[in-house]
C-alpha cells in the first residue's frame, strides 16, 4: 500500500478484488462523502500500476519506482481531474480528500473569482493527449475522477464519448457521493461498487482513537498552540496520523467558520466555533490548509520526523496569525 496505514480498509480491498480482476473499462466507487474513497482508488490504481504488486492481495508494494511516482503525485501514467475548487483547496497537489464546502474559503482572495466547483468540459479534453499516448512502461494508463456527480452537463458528454470507445489500456476510477447528478449513459458503461458503511465508519475511528489523537486533540482543544512542545509531545506518532488530524481540525473549523456542519470531530463544535472565531484571515487560513497538504508528499516517510512535526506545527500556528 502507499498510505502509511490502510489497515482498516482492508474490507473494501477484498470486496474490489473481482472486479480488477476482470479490469473493467470504467470503475465506479460509491459511497457517502468523506469516507475514505478517494484514498481507496489512489490505492486501486497505485496497485494497478505497481511494478511487484504483493502476492497475498494484489495491492501496491509501496517500494518500487511507480509506488514512489504514486505517493508524490508524479506518475506519469495517473491523472486526477477534480473540480479546480477542491485542488486549490489542497494546494494543488491531489489527494485524500473526497471533496468539502470549505473549499470555496481557501485560496480566494479579494476581488479574485471563486475557482469552479464543478469538473469542466476542459479537464476532460485534456485528457485526450494522455489516452492516446502509450503508456510509460507499457502497461496500464488510470484516470481518477472526483467527484463524479461534479462534471457539468458538457464534462459529462465529453467523458461518455471517452467511455464509448475505450482507448486500448486505459481504465477510468470515478468516485462519487451517490448516483445524483450522473447521467445514466455514464452509470451504464461504468462497473459500480458500492462501499459498505461499516467499513468507512473504521476509517474514521480508526484515525479518532489512534494515539496521536489522545494528545493531539485535547492540545487542540486547549491551547495555545506550541509548535516546539507539540513536536515534542508527537514523539514516535505516526507523522501521517498527526498531520491528517490537523487537517481535518482545519477542514471542520473552515466549515464551521462558513455555517456548515463540522464533518469530523461535531462533539467539539464548540471548540471548533471558538478557533473559527480567531482566525483574522480566512486566505491565510486556507494558504495554511494548502501547505499542510503538500506536506503529504513526504508524510509516510519523512527523514527527520522531529523537524516534519515542527513544519506542520508552524504551519498551522501561522493560519491563526
Amino acid at each position: 500500500m502507499i498510505n502509511n496505514d490502510f489497515s482498516y480498509f482492508e474490507g473494501w480491498w477484498r470486496l474490489v478484488q473481482p472486479t480488477l480482476a476482470r479490469r473493467p473499462s470504467a470503475l465506479m466507487l460509491v459511497g457517502p462523502a468523506g469516507i475514505g474513497k478517494t484514498r481507496l482508488g489512489r490505492e486501486i490504481a497505485a496497485a494497478l500500476l505497481c511494478e511487484s504488486p504483493l502476492a497475498e492481495d494484489r495491492s501496491a508494494c509501496g517500494a518500487c519506482r511507480s509506488c514512489q511516482w504514486m505517493r508524490s503525485a508524479q506518475h506519469p501514467d495517473f491523472r486526477w481531474v477534480q473540480p479546480d475548487a477542491m485542488a486549490a483547496e489542497e494546494g494543488g497537489v491531489h489527494d485524500v480528500a473526497d471533496g468539502s464546502e470549505a473549499a470555496e474559503a481557501a485560496d480566494v482572495g479579494p476581488g479574485e473569482k471563486k475557482k469552479s466547483q464543478e469538473i469542466r468540459i476542459e479537464q476532460i479534453r485534456a485528457l485526450a493527449g494522455f489516452a492516446n499516448i502509450g503508456a510509460h512502461r507499457a502497461g496500464l494508463r488510470l484516470v481518477l475522477i472526483n467527484p463524479a456527480n461534479r462534471l457539468n452537463y458538457a464534462a459529462a458528454n465529453a467523458l461518455l464519448k471517452t467511455l464509448e470507445e475505450p482507448s486500448e489500456n486505459l481504465m477510468f476510477i470515478l468516485v462519487a457521493d451517490g448516483l445524483r447528478g450522473i447521467p445514466p449513459t455514464i452509470l451504464s458503461r461504468c462497473r459500480r461498487l458500492s462501499l459498505p458503511i461499516a467499513d468507512s465508519e473504521l476509517s474514521r475511528l480508526h484515525l479518532a482513537k489512534s494515539a496521536s489523537a489522545e494528545w493531539l486533540l485535547p492540545a487542540l482543544s486547549a491551547g495555545p498552540i506550541d509548535p516546539l512542545r507539540w513536536a515534542d509531545h508527537a514523539g514516535k506518532s505516526p507523522p501521517a496520523d498527526v498531520l491528517e488530524l490537523l487537517q481535518r481540525w482545519m477542514n471542520d473549523v473552515a466549515r464551521v467558520r462558513l455555517g456548515i456542519a463540522p464533518r469530523h470531530f461535531a462533539e467539539l463544535q464548540t471548540v471548533l466555533l471558538a478557533h473559527a472565531q480567531q482566525l483574522r484571515s480566512i486566505q491565510r487560513f486556507g494558504l495554511a490548509m494548502a501547505d499542510l497538504q503538500r506536506q503529504r508528499a513526504v508524510a509516510d516517510h519523512p527523514l527527520n520526523p522531529r523537524l516534519f512535526f515542527e513544519t506542520i506545527f508552524d504551519r498551522f500556528q501561522r493560519a491563526y496569525l
